[in-house]
Formats: C-alpha cells, structure tokens, sequence
C-alpha cells in the first residue's frame, strides 16, 4: 500500500473520533470560559452527561443496553463529509446556547457541565445524520 492510499484509510478511521473530539473540547472550552475551571464534581458533571448521551443514542440505536452492538458498513462519503463543519459547528453552536441560557438562569456550573456533556454527545451524533442525509447515504 502506498502513503497516499494509507492516509486516505487513516482519514476515514478517524474522521468521526476527530469531528467530536474537536466538539468535546471547544464545548468543554466555553464552559471553562463561562464558568471557570471546573472542580471533581463539575468534570464527573461533564463526564456524566456525555456517557448518559451515549446511553441514550445507544438505547435508540440498539433498543437496549443488553443487545448486540452490529451495524452495516457505511457506503462511500464524499471527502467533504470527512471535515464534519455542521456536526462540530452546530454542536459548539448548541453548548454555547445551553451556556448562555444556564448562565442566565442562574444555574450554576456544575448544571451547566452536565447538560453541555449530554448536548455535545447527543448534538453531535445527530447532526451526523444530518450530514450523511446530506450527502445522499442515508434512506
């Protein structure tokens, strides 16, 4: 295999990981920015709330958490589709509002971490879909 073709698998391996790190850590940002470094609490708060928007795509994805994790293997993508502006853009879009509506509600931080770590995981998986709809790979 040559390095052309090896960086073209590499890319699609991580395509989807590199999309919602990149959510994960800018909406963990403009909490740090909102609301100060978090304490124990405020990062298990964040944390949580991503793992309980995992268990949520997954009990809709599966229908329980007993079942067997299997999928299809995805058509072809567009390049386009690898660099994920909608799923990440609309995913920091959606924290920053959460932020901003926590903030003026006077809820505090720890509430705030924990809404935005199930808003980045449960956002970004669906705009996802979003974006495969897009691109014509999905009925």
């Amino acid at each position: 295999m040559n390095a052309r073709t090896r960086l073209g698998y590499n890319l699609i391996a991580e395509s989807e990981a590199y999309g919602y790190t990149l959510a994960v850590w800018g909406a963990g940002a403009l909490l740090i920015d909102a609301f100060g470094v978090p304490d124990v609490w405020g990062v298990l708060a964040y944390v949580g709330g991503a793992l309980a928007g995992f268990a949520l795509l997954a009990e809709v994805a599966w229908g329980g958490m007993a079942d067997e994790m299997t999928v299809e293997r995805s058509p072809t993508s567009r390049v386009a589709s690898a660099i994920h502006l909608l799923s990440t853009g609309g995913t920091l879009l959606v924290a920053r509002g959460l932020i901003v509506a926590v903030g003026s509600a006077g809820g505090g931080g720890r509430l705030a971490f924990l809404l935005v770590g199930v808003a980045v995981t449960v956002t970004y998986n669906l705009l996802l879909l979003v974006e495969e709809f897009l691109g014509g790979r999905l009925d």
